[in-house]
């Protein structure tokens, strides 16, 4: 039986439910979390970013003279750019190299270790290269807030309150992938290069 479902439900119970802190996440294994990290890429570019771009086009279509938002929805498809680039990377980076790990962990397979053990990609890398585009998003909350013009046209309330909930979506997904899955990758990492010492 696959389980993967009930575990991503109640991971999104536990992100839901609880405040941010590590120790709410032992429980769930590196497979989930990144199972779970893959398929929160796939909503927010075929779901959520879609949206967002729809509304954000038809309120600049209503407000074609309005240059200022016009501007904000150039600053938005240049976050769009980034965030894809940005789960691109992940995609072929830290989600295979967390998998291929956490396999060898359950295994045991000394193939697997010594895959680990000698490849050139650790979880420090990606702690080390991983930013973050909520930049641009809370710029963009920030000044489409100033815009009194637009407050009262129903699809700005909408707009708003989608890219506030992608704005905190990612700000949580980021934390999950810094705070939890680097940890538990880490701590995979540290027993596998023990294991090699020691044998």
């Amino acid at each position: 039986m696959n389980t993967d479902k009930l575990y991503h439900s109640s991971l999104i119970k536990t992100l839901e439910n609880r405040e941010l802190e590590i120790a709410n996440f032992e429980g769930y294994s590196v497979k989930i979390l990144f199972d779970f990290l893959k398929t929160s890429h796939k909503r927010f570019l075929n779901e959520s970013i879609p949206k967002i771009e729809q509304n954000f086009l038809m309120l600049v279509k209503y407000f074609d003279s309005n240059n200022d938002l016009k501007t904000l929805f150039n600053l938005f498809l240049k976050f769009e750019v980034d965030l894809k680039q940005h789960i691109k990377i992940e995609e072929k980076t830290i989600f295979p190299y967390s998998e291929v790990l956490y396999k060898a962990s359950i295994s045991q397979s000394m193939q697997a270790v010594l895959l680990i053990h000698f490849s050139q990609y650790s979880i420090a890398d990606f702690s080390n290269s991983h930013g973050d585009n909520e930049c641009y998003l809370t710029e963009i909350i920030f000044l489409l807030l100033q815009k009194e013009e637009l407050k009262h046209h129903p699809v700005y309330n909408i707009l708003l309150k989608q890219i506030c909930q992608l704005d905190n979506e990612l700000k949580i997904h980021g934390w999950l992938e810094d705070n939890v899955l680097v940890d538990k990758v880490k701590d995979i990492e540290v027993a596998i290069s023990n294991f090699v010492k020691n044998d």
